[in-house]
């Protein structure tokens, strides 16, 4: 019992660390362990991101205009995955949107420059993100900014589990060792319960929003560059992000 409940915080924190730049300077590290059995906390992490925002949210909207609060709230949202995700985002919009040969793509993917399809991209993706957050109405602000990491991240392990590789090296073969179902299942019920007990029978709709979203940008992927990497899976969680935020946006102003 000791040594699971040790496994389950090393995973736990293996995932955080990942997912976040948050130090969890109390929690073990455990190198020895699979990676891909963390994936099963990645919708936790989402979940506990999305309160770390709505008390950011609550904090800033007590003495500040909505505008610059909404600014700040997406600050911090960057800040705490230390712009892991926006990255990945960032590389695929280079990699994957102009017309190359799939080997180039690849190549353009790992490098660390950053060309004008990234930087319109990610311009465009924050500015619909913070459009998105600035008119959320107050009573729906904390469920969504719970529901949206969260999904968000069960996306990252279904991608990581349904779809292949683009290459069998690198970060990507790494972190999916150990990924198997029982993690897919684990990552799969904090979503669900996640969207059902904040959202109602809506929960099905963001549910249904967030698959659809995972499964194009895959579909995209494999299309242009024969499978997933890293990138793939930072970019699939910022743009399902945004997906979800202006889908509740939508259902808000057609329900009322």
């Amino acid at each position: 019992m000791k040594d699971h409940l040790h496994h389950l915080l090393i995973d736990f924190a293996s995932a955080w660390r990942l997912l976040t730049a948050i130090p969890l300077p109390l929690l073990p590290e455990d190198y020895s362990r699979p990676p891909g059995k963390s994936t099963a906390y990645y919708p936790l992490v989402g979940l506990i991101l999305g309160g770390i925002l709505s008390g950011a949210d609550r904090v800033f909207g007590w003495w500040l205009p909505a505008g610059l609060a909404s600014a700040l709230l997406l600050t911090v949202w960057v800040g705490t995955t230390g712009m892991l995700h926006l990255d990945g985002f960032m590389d695929c919009c280079d990699g994957l949107l102009p017309p190359r040969e799939r080997s180039r793509r690849l190549e353009i993917m790992k490098d660390s420059r950053v060309g004008a399809f990234a930087v319109v991209g990610v311009v465009l993706l924050l500015l619909v993100k913070f459009n998105a957050l600035m008119v959320l109405p107050t009573s729906q602000r904390w469920s969504a900014l719970l529901v949206t990491p969260t999904l968000a991240r069960w996306a990252m392990t279904w991608s990581m589990a349904r779809y292949p590789l683009a290459r069998l090296d690198g970060l990507s073969v790494f972190f999916r060792r150990g990924l198997e179902w029982p993690q897919i299942a684990a990552a799969s019920g904090v979503a669900v319960l996640t969207a059902l007990l904040l959202w109602g029978w809506l929960g099905l709709v963001l549910l249904a929003v967030t698959w659809l979203s995972v499964t194009l940008v895959a579909q995209l992927a494999m299309a242009r560059i024969g499978g997933l990497v890293g990138d793939v899976y930072g970019a699939s969680g910022e743009f399902i992000e945004v997906v979800l935020l202006v889908t509740i946006v939508v259902i808000i102003g057609l329900t009322g």
